[in-house]
């Protein structure tokens, strides 16, 4: 697979052995089969791993944009040229933003890979230290969990939904226990048997956070996280049971609490890890994002939000103050930076609509009113459950639009409403369109490669239908 194996002879953007994977000293020209012989070795790659989960080019901003450029949520300003194809769904097999997301997505997939069986060597080694037994397990969590997201990410842009698709090779390229070697002649698997994969990394990682005592903050998938990410997955799938579970296991593990009006508003514009995150990329000035950053795509190149989002609010909905007419506030930056912000990834609120939409789902309305007030008294016309809606249906409908509040620019929409079957409006196109039924198509440059990736063949007749 030509652009999986582009970074093999690079190993990532490896990172020196630092406490933070935010600094830029990068190895070159790594030996793969010398790069993982030492827990130093281990912390080096992992930071790789988490830069590149972090790149523009994956979750610290394309991942994230198509989730709302490409649903109801934004709108690209045709002047700039920045989305705009993504935006009205004119795109081919070459998009850049396509690209970068397989080559990026694969690049986290075939590091971790590789990773993964040498720090087993490691552990099973008996000069290796009990210290860095300690610190190699928790290396062995952060490194499933990674390639669980990476793999997460790029099969609900390139695969139909979970249950919707019974094509044998509608799913990812899979690793698992080997990464895939240059030349190596590949065939896509199935959608179910890429989550089975991702799930399957989810228990290793939760098995490896059992045998460390070493902790990280939330700039790192820590054990909170993998719970966090584990309740999102299980919700995709629609084990609403085991959703809620993982959710409650995260807010325990987070030790979750309500947090006011000016909290809320304030993390926007800070760097410091907030209590309503979970997991959140971290970005600093030194980054210079610049061009690339979300920060940008929303302010010097003029991505809005649809002119009627705002009727979605109440008027007394305090999130109302991270909305500008039609620009977005969240991404604005920190004072001395307008193109540095931390970028969330899984929150606290998040795990309370899991929790809701799982409960209203197995018919447990009181429960899922319960979870739904905590985000939806910010509204301050919603003081308590009797405020929401009493049926199924209607609690379903209100948690579909109070997502789209409570994550407007973090890139949910699209993702949502194709796990929902809800059909939606797109920009320039019909306003009943079955985004359920769409799949972005493999990247020509993979596809032309000759390893014989599957394409998803006739991707372009489930495109929207252009206004006349």
């Amino acid at each position: 697979m030509k652009n999986i194996l582009i970074f093999l002879s690079v190993a990532l953007l490896m990172f020196s052995g630092c406490d933070s994977y935010l600094e830029t000293d990068t190895y070159n020209q790594i030996d793969s089969e010398n790069a993982f012989k030492t827990a130093s070795d281990i912390k080096a790659a992992r930071n790789g791993l988490y830069y590149a989960l972090g790149s523009y080019r994956f979750c610290g901003n394309y991942v994230l944009a198509i989730g709302d450029f490409a649903a109801d949520i934004s709108v690209a300003d045709g002047s700039s040229g920045h989305f705009v194809t993504i935006n009205d769904y004119s795109f081919t097999d070459t998009q850049d933003e396509l690209e970068k997301v397989w080559e990026y997505g694969y690049s986290i997939v075939n590091t971790a890979t590789q990773m993964i069986p040498a720090i087993n060597v490691l552990l099973a080694n008996e000069e290796t230290t009990d210290a860095d037994k300690d610190d190699l397990n928790l290396y062995l969590a952060e490194v499933h969990a990674l390639r669980a997201m990476a793999y997460f990410h790029m099969v609900n842009i390139f695969g139909l939904p979970y249950g919707t698709d019974s094509n044998p090779h509608g799913g990812l390229v899979l690793m698992d226990e080997q990464a895939i070697m240059p030349t190596e002649d590949v065939s896509r698997s199935s959608v179910v048997e890429t989550y089975t994969l991702i799930m399957e990394d989810i228990s290793n990682s939760l098995s490896a956070f059992d045998k460390t005592t070493s902790e990280m903050n939330g700039f790192y998938l820590n054990e909170a996280g993998v719970n966090a990410l584990k309740a999102r997955i299980l919700l995709f799938m629609g084990d609403y049971q085991n959703a809620i579970l993982a959710a409650d296991k995260a807010l325990t593990l987070k030790a979750a609490k309500s947090i006011g009006e000016a909290d809320y508003l304030g993390m926007w514009k800070s760097l410091t890890l907030g209590e309503e995150e979970i997991f959140s990329i971290a970005k600093t000035e030194d980054d210079n994002l610049s061009a690339n950053s979300l920060n940008t795509l929303y302010g010097s190149y003029k991505g809005s939000l649809y002119s009627d989002f705002k009727s979605d609010f109440g008027a007394n909905d305090y999130r109302l103050n991270l909305i500008d007419n039609t620009h977005p506030m969240k991404f604005d930056g920190i004072e001395s930076s307008a193109a540095t912000s931390n970028i969330p990834q899984l929150r606290v609120s998040e795990m309370y609509l899991i929790k809701a939409e799982c409960n209203a789902n197995l018919g447990l309305l009181d429960v899922a009113r319960t979870a739904l007030l905590f985000t939806a008294k910010r509204n301050g016309d919603i003081t308590d459950v009797t405020d929401l809606p009493t049926t199924k249906s209607d609690l379903l409908q209100f948690i579909a639009k109070e997502r789209k509040r409570e994550f407007f620019q973090e890139g949910h929409r699209f993702y949502d409403a194709r796990r929902t079957s809800e059909k939606i409006s797109v920009q320039g196109s019909d306003t009943d369109f079955d985004v359920s039924k769409f799949v972005y198509p493999i990247p020509a440059d993979e596809i032309n490669s000759g390893f014989k990736c599957e394409q998803n063949e006739g991707w372009f007749n489930n495109l929207p239908i252009p206004k006349k």
